[in-house]
């Protein structure tokens, strides 16, 4: 430290009330009871043996306890790389204290645009599950992707994993639903159909398509893979597959009828068997008692499967941690998607769609996101929204209560003196005579109605 900077530390520790009372303590002895001490040197009861004063300056052990009107600047050099909030604090406690230092640093540093920007993935979420199909083809999921330049539709059964691959000739929501009212027609209508949220899925088209074929579709945040996890997998084996194939120079349909034909590990079944009934017959030699059709246990398959779930959640799960749900109206940060932006993007949830999907609305437009890819705001701006909604209802809740005390005001005077609501100007005779303090009273008569439900209507 400079000496510049010493006398500065100095000077602004001699000026601080809590700092001086706690020097005059430390020189002249603590008290035993901690309820002896003043409120403002409670906080370092605890702690009273670490304390000592030199050269001016007060220390906890080798730390220096920094007064307060230097904290701010003092938070802005331990910021001043962006390091993050755990290298900050490592950093502060090598060297300074004070009480609290740790929440305002967390607080000073949430605060800041530039790490609000260029924020790091959050940690990813517990694993959560899918329902268990009850039977084949109930719920499948369906996918798009691309090898060699050659665009293809997936189409995998959650009961079997048995899938189907078709070509497609071009993305368009028209061309992937014809391939879809295809395997349908082989397999039945699923019950459930689950897909990210890419055009061909989020058209009207499909909407359509999924109103008059009677069957839910489901859909996922873009960029979370997870929703549709089991459409994903089948892509991954789909291509290796493929790829494999074509290396080989082996028929690509011969390969697919071979996986489709392997025993599941642990299950002793075939994604055929579960499908179909039945084993398909391939190259290898097989008795036709083998080939006859024979019906697999459900209980089996999903008894296998919750094991399975479990095995997948147990490893998935290590070192994912649950993010608190957001509200409507909360500030976030979205995470960066298109090609070359890294800014987290500034927006607000306007929607929430399930657990962990959100609508949200930035100054570029509305999009779907899950929670992971969503980052809160600092508390404080959310807390200011939260105070102005109740500000906001507690002014209603004011107001209909005034509106509601003048109607019955109005009530009560008719009831009291049905003369009373006259209506005079400044210049007016408080008497009226005749015929003009009748139609006075009738006026009012014939207002007070209509000003009790104007009252009624502001009060709602």
């Amino acid at each position: 430290m400079t000496d510049e900077r010493l006398e500065e530390m100095r000077a602004s520790t001699h000026d601080d009330d809590v700092l001086q009372q706690l020097k005059e303590v430390i020189q002249t002895g603590w008290p035993e009871e901690k309820q002896s001490l003043p409120a403002m040197l409670t906080p370092y009861f605890s702690f009273r043996d670490e304390m000592s004063v030199y050269d001016g300056l007060v220390f906890k052990g080798e730390r220096l306890l920094l007064p307060k009107r230097m904290r701010r600047k003092m938070e802005e050099r331990i910021h001043s790389s962006h390091i993050g909030v755990n290298g900050c604090l490592r950093r502060a406690r090598e060297c300074m204290y004070w009480p609290g230092m740790t929440a305002e640093l967390k607080e000073f540093i949430a605060q800041c645009e530039k790490c609000r920007k260029y924020e790091v993935k959050q940690q990813r979420e517990p694993l959560m599950s899918h329902e268990i199909a009850e039977r084949p083809w109930e719920k499948t999921g369906a996918d798009l992707y691309t090898i060699d330049g050659k665009d293809y539709l997936i189409v995998v059964d959650y009961f079997s994993n048995f899938w189907e691959i078709d070509p497609l000739p071009n993305t368009k929501s028209s061309t992937v639903i014809k391939k879809l009212k295809c395997q349908f027609a082989r397999q039945g209508i699923p019950d459930i159909v689950i897909s990210d949220n890419g055009p061909q899925f989020a058209s009207e088209k499909f909407t359509s398509f999924a109103n008059e074929w009677g069957f839910e579709h489901r859909t996922g945040s873009p960029g979370h893979q997870q929703t549709n996890g089991k459409a994903e997998a089948a892509v991954k084996d789909a291509k290796r597959l493929l790829r494999k194939a074509k290396d080989s120079k082996r028929d690509i349909y011969l390969a697919v009828l071979v996986l489709r034909n392997t025993p599941t590990e642990a299950m002793g079944t075939s994604p055929a068997q579960r499908l179909l009934g039945r084993r398909c017959k391939t190259q290898l030699p097989t008795t036709k008692e083998l080939l006859r059709p024979q019906s697999v246990r459900a209980e089996a398959v999903k008894k296998e499967t919750r094991v399975r779930q479990a095995q997948q959640a147990k490893y998935y799960n290590k070192g994912t941690r649950d993010l608190s749900p957001l509200e409507e109206g909360d500030f976030v940060r979205m995470r960066p998607f298109r090609l070359g932006q890294k800014e987290w993007e500034k927006a607000t949830v306007t929607k929430r769609h399930d657990e962990r999907s959100y609508e949200v609305e930035s100054a570029n437009g509305t999009y779907r996101r899950n929670r992971v890819d969503l980052k809160q705001q600092p508390s404080h701006q959310n807390q200011q929204i939260n105070n102005s909604r109740k500000t906001r209802q507690g002014l209603r809740t004011k107001n209909k209560s005034q509106l509601g005390q003048a109607k019955q005001l109005i009530i009560n005077k008719r009831n009291s003196n049905p003369h009373l609501l006259q209506f005079q100007s400044q210049n007016a005779p408080r008497e009226l005579e005749g015929s003009q303090h009748i139609s006075r009273t009738m006026l009012a008569k014939n207002l007070e109605p209509f000003l009790i439900w104007i009252l009624d209507l502001f009060a709602n």
